[in-house]
């Protein structure tokens, strides 16, 4: 007897089929061969033919059944794992209305703000773990807004999964983690968040039906079982999204455990065992395949839409024809840590959540074209991305998760050593690679329901670890090519900053709130330099008046009663301290760590330096010359042990 799973992805639909009992894998194939179109009619859609979908699916089903020469009789379940957050809408005929809108399409990323502003973000994360954003339920209402004629005549909505389902079985229904998926549940209700739904505008029952995730979900129909050379009847045991389906596949099913994938996204996907969420909504969180059990498991997820799909665009717009991904790695291997200065910043594949929904765009820097070759291309596109996942790492230790094994799947960019080992350094911590991919779990998945197996546990284990990833490359060479594509990544931030215009708009202005915040607390912050120069000057005249003495004593007096009044009322350097640590994840205990012996004049100056101030603006604050700040930074480079050439900046920004 077999098991059979799908994956759908935006690439290919990939096609697993294991033995039940022994769990080895009889025949792993996707198709097409080459990857499918994405079509994007203006800047930020992604979109893709959800009856391209299923006629691959189809093509591969029959091709694994012609490789294999299995009878279609012998399988006796069917799984499936799909690209998440897509969006397709279908008549009362089931028939598809309008093409798919894919996850990475950023089209409806106003609206989510907007319904996150309105609906409260206290209440948004607290009841649903994440900001509506550019998710199924704010594509919908983009629908909704601009394509009256298409709301008008769709009968359900589907997720990628719930259509290939739908095809299969001809029936429409979805599943709880799904519905978390596309922000359409309530997770301190457990149901379809009704107050969302008001709040979009959203009217109609257009969801489908909702069966557990392990479960008797549907049998394939005569019409599908000609498309496809499947037996009629053959049940449908399974689905889910493909990450928390990859989490399942490498067996990441408890709090503490973290999976991650590198295909045309990277995420990084944790587990935890009560509702949390990131107050800035970089990371999403959503229900887990076991949540079900006792509403108790969540998974953190954080994606980089520039991944996978930028060594890709490499692959296919740098690299010669001729060249493989195996020929682009050992030529990068070739290349020294840091790609001589060549730097790339990967994300140009839509909004990225990480950064508030900004759409930063690919960025490539210190191209040099009497230095860098293709190999240089290569080496930078593999370092840019580990270095975004290292990035999108530290924000899920901000919220508590403990990185010390990453597993991942063995059919992603974790098969370079340059990617994987890269991240291994950054992290300190061990990767390790299983023999494994989403369609696997997926088809491993589909014997639960059923009874093949009696646990998930007994389901996933004898999965073997194929490779380890040590952190073994040199630590001070990744970190300073870590360093300068972070200082690299904060100008280009900077540069999507909000005009003061902007600012002067309020809440309607469309950005996110918690970066107008942001600009108010550097505001804040510039605004306690000033007062602690203010003192410092203050002080400075106390000291000469007491030194010098005064031809009128009362004046004098007088003069130091207003000065102590003043310097009473003025916040102290510790008060600053206090605030610029709460600003900067404690930046000051790090640099004491570096150096104790630091003066406060030296404190001083690497809080000026961290807040990127010019030297005529340091030398202001600090009372002293335009020469005498110069030298100040230079001793301090000293002290801190700064090597030439060493970048202080990103240095300083390193630290916090």
């Amino acid at each position: 007897m077999y098991l059979l799973g799908y994956e759908l992805g935006n690439v290919n639909v990939r096609l697993a089929l294991i033995k039940a009992d022994t769990k080895e894998v009889v025949a792993h194939l996707h198709h097409p061969q080459q990857e499918m179109d994405i079509v994007s009619r203006q800047r930020g859609w992604a979109e893709q033919q959800p009856e391209i979908w299923w006629h691959h699916l189809c093509v591969a089903t029959r091709q694994m059944l012609d490789d294999t020469g299995i009878s279609p009789d012998l399988i006796q379940g069917i799984g499936i794992a799909y690209q998440m957050h897509g969006l397709v809408v279908i008549d009362k005929q089931l028939q598809v209305i309008r093409p798919a809108i894919i996850w990475s399409d950023s089209r409806s990323v106003p609206i989510g703000d907007q319904a996150f502003r309105e609906m409260g973000k206290t209440y948004c994360l607290q009841h649903m773990l994440n900001s509506p954003g550019n998710f199924t339920a704010s594509k919908f209402k983009w629908i909704k807004d601009n394509e009256p004629e298409v709301y008008e005549r769709t009968h359900k909505i589907l997720l990628p999964g719930d259509y290939i389902a739908m095809r299969l079985t001809g029936d429409l229904k979805t599943t709880v983690s799904g519905l978390t998926e596309g922000i359409f549940w309530d997770f301190k209700e457990k149901k379809v968040s009704d107050k969302l739904l008001n709040q979009l505008g959203l009217e109609g029952d257009f969801l489908p039906e909702t069966v557990p995730t392990f479960s008797l979900q549907g049998k394939v129909s005569a019409t599908a079982a000609i498309q496809t050379g499947l037996q009629e009847g053959t049940p449908l045991t399974y689905r889910a999204g493909d990450q928390p389906n990859n989490a399942l596949s490498l067996n990441v099913l408890h709090p503490g455990e973290i999976a991650a994938t590198s295909g045309s996204s990277g995420v990084v996907y944790g587990i935890v065992d009560k509702p949390i969420f990131d107050i800035q909504s970089r990371v999403n969180a959503f229900a887990h395949i076991n949540y079900e059990e006792n509403y108790d498991r969540i998974g953190l997820l954080l994606c980089l839409n520039g991944a996978g799909t930028e060594y890709s665009w490499i692959k296919h717009q740098v690299a010669r024809h001729s060249h493989s991904y195996e020929d682009m790695e050992r030529m990068a291997s070739s290349i020294p840590i840091g790609s001589d200065g060549l730097c790339i910043l990967p994300f140009g594949n839509g909004a990225e959540r990480m950064f508030l929904n900004r759409n930063l765009n690919s960025h490539v820097f210190n191209l040099d074209f009497n230095r860098h070759s293709r190999a240089h291309m290569y080496r930078a596109s593999l370092e840019g991305v580990a270095f975004s996942f290292v990035y999108g790492v530290d924000i899920l230790k901000e919220l508590g998760l403990d990185v010390n094994v990453i597993r991942v799947g063995n059919d992603n960019m974790f098969r370079s050593r340059i990617f994987s080992k890269t991240i291994a350094t950054l992290l300190g911590c061990r990767i390790e690679v299983v023999n494994t991919n989403g369609a696997i779990g997926a088809a491993r998945a589909s014997g639960i329901a059923i009874g093949v197996y009696d646990s998930l546990e007994h389901a996933l284990e004898d999965n073997p670890v194929t490779v380890v990833y040590e952190p073994d490359f040199n630590v001070g060479l990744c970190q300073q090519a870590y360093s300068y594509w972070k200082s690299r990544l904060s100008m280009v931030l900077e540069s999507h900053s909000p005009s003061a215009a902007t600012l002067e708009h309020g809440p309607e202005a469309d950005y996110p709130l918690s970066k107008i915040l942001l600009e108010k607390d550097r505001a804040l912050t510039v605004s306690q330099l000033q007062l602690q120069a203010a003192q410092d000057l203050l002080e400075e005249a106390q000291f000469i008046l007491e030194k010098n003495g005064p031809s009128s004593q009362k004046e004098v007096a007088e003069l130091r009663s207003r000065i102590s009044e003043q310097l009473g009322k003025e916040r102290k350097w510790e008060a600053f301290e206090e605030h610029f640590d709460l600003l900067h994840n404690d930046f000051f205990q790090k640099v004491h760590e570096i150096c104790p012996s630091l003066s406060m004049q030296e404190l001083k100056m690497c809080a000026y330096l961290k807040m990127k101030l010019s030297t005529k603006e340091i030398a202001s604050y600090m009372n002293l010359s335009t020469r005498g700040a110069e030298t100040c930074r230079y001793r301090l480079r000293k002290k801190l042990g700064l090597k030439k050439g060493e970048n202080f900046h990103a240095f300083l920004q390193e630290l916090g």
